[in-house]
């Protein structure tokens, strides 16, 4: 019985805890702290197309959140 997660899985959980704020929330730096743990359990997973979609998606918060500043 392993106790404690690989980093990918609790990157991934987080993630997607995050991203669940974000829904109501609507704040583009929760959703990019979000997407950027996604991707890493993305990236460990070889799952390369959710990978370029993730980047994809921060890129357009991040430039909404630049755009808010």
């Amino acid at each position: 019985l392993e106790i404690f997660m690989n980093i990918p899985t609790f990157s991934g959980y987080t993630g997607s805890v995050l991203m669940a704020i974000f829904a109501f929330t609507m704040q583009p730096l929760v959703a990019i702290v979000g997407l950027a743990l996604l991707t890493v359990q993305a990236v460990d997973a070889k799952m390369f197309n959710l990978v370029a979609l993730n980047l994809i998606s921060t890129g357009g918060f991040l430039t909404n959140y630049m755009g808010a500043l």
